[in-house]
């Protein structure tokens, strides 16, 4: 494992191909080690151990198939995800704040019951929840999705996102907006859906 420090609190391990694994948000928060997903490969937690408070973002394979390897102090989850899993957590279904870490719901075209953790109002994990699904072969955004998104984005104090899958992880929140902003204004009136071509 190798683990990416971002801060003195903030770290990650990179997500892989093969097999393909997500990239694992690590928060030391004085005693307590929290991971925001778990990956697909165990190897990516290779050096950790012991129990963690663990917040998952969604429910795909590459973000949580490691999570009954490892050992669970408490589990936030949405209610889609714990459809897909097995341990029992904390269904999330509103902003929570434990501490200076702010868990909270973010609506997504990728993944139903998508989840974020904001750590210390400076950086926001938000997995995989800012891209879209495909639909006969086009990238589709969910354009109220994409307003709801955009508006809770809005919301946090971090300037920073740490975006699953995204090289280098980080990217200016302000940034992300504007692009999302340009998406949902290709909107068509009476369309649910946003296609994109390119």
């Amino acid at each position: 494992m190798k683990e990416i420090v971002i801060t003195d609190k903030i770290s990650y391990v990179e997500c892989t191909e093969d097999p393909l694994s997500a990239d694992i948000g690590i928060i030391r928060d004085g005693e307590e080690i929290w991971l925001y997903d778990v990956g697909n490969d165990m190897r990516s937690l290779e050096g950790l151990s012991g129990q963690y408070n663990i917040v998952l973002s969604h429910f795909h394979q590459d973000h949580v198939g490691s999570i009954k390897k490892l050992g669970i102090k408490r589990l936030y989850v949405s209610k889609e995800t714990q459809k897909h899993i097995a341990p029992a957590g904390v269904i999330v279904e509103e902003d929570i704040y434990v501490g200076s870490l702010h868990i909270f719901p973010l609506r997504s075209s990728h993944a139903k019951g998508s989840l974020g953790l904001e750590v210390d109002g400076t950086y926001a994990f938000v997995g995989d929840a800012l891209y879209c699904k495909v639909k006969d072969g086009k990238h589709c955004y969910n354009a109220q999705l994409l307003r709801e998104e955009i508006d809770k984005l809005k919301e946090l104090k971090a300037t920073c996102l740490l975006v699953s899958h995204h090289p280098g992880l980080i990217r200016k929140k302000d940034e992300v907006i504007a692009e999302l902003e340009e998406i949902y204004a290709k909107r068509i009136q009476g369309s649910p859906d946003i296609l994109l071509t390119s």
